[in-house]
C-alpha cells in the first residue's frame, strides 16, 4: 500500500516503510484516544464518526475533516448498496412451505422413476441431478 503511492521507479527501504507504519499507528492511536475522550464527555459508550471528526479538529487536523467526511459519505453509500443487495437476495429466498412442497414433488418424481424401472437417477426438468444409484456397482 505504501509503495503504490510512490512515483514509478522510486523505491523505499524497509526501514522507511516500518517508520511510516509506526507513524500511522501512532496517528490512529492519538485520534482514537481523543475521540474516546469526546464520546466519554458526551456520556456515550460508542465512538461515532462525529467524535472522530471532532477529535481531528481538536488536534489541529481540521484540514483533513472534509476528506474524512467525504470518505464517510462514500462508506455510507456503499453500506446502503450492500444492505439493498442483501434485502434483494433475501426477497428471492423461498418460504419453508414452498421448500417443503418442492421437496415433496422431488420425492414423488423419484418414486415414480423408481417404480417405472428408471433407477438411473436421471433428473427431470427442474429437478436436481441425482447422486446415482447407491445399490449399483457402477
Amino acid at each position: 500500500m505504501i509503495s503504490e503511492g510512490l512515483p514509478p521507479g522510486l523505491r523505499m527501504g524497509n526501514d522507511v516503510k516500518e517508520m511510516i507504519v509506526e507513524c500511522c499507528n501512532e496517528f490512529i492511536q492519538t485520534i482514537s484516544s481523543e475521540a474516546n475522550e469526546i464520546s466519554t464527555k458526551e456520556n456515550k459508550t460508542t465512538i461515532l464518526p462525529e467524535h472522530v471528526v471532532a477529535a481531528l479538529e481538536s488536534l489541529d487536523f481540521a484540514s483533513m475533516v472534509e476528506t474524512v467526511k467525504a470518505t464517510m459519505n462514500d462508506m455510507k453509500e456503499e453500506d446502503k448498496e450492500v444492505r439493498a443487495e442483501k434485502k434483494k437476495k433475501k426477497g428471492l429466498q423461498i418460504s419453508d412451505e414452498e421448500a417443503l412442497r418442492l421437496q415433496q414433488e422431488m420425492f414423488a418424481a423419484a418414486k415414480a422413476r423408481y417404480a417405472s424401472g428408471d433407477a438411473s437417477g436421471a433428473a427431470g426438468p427442474g429437478q436436481p441431478p441425482a447422486a446415482g444409484n447407491p445399490g449399483s456397482l457402477d
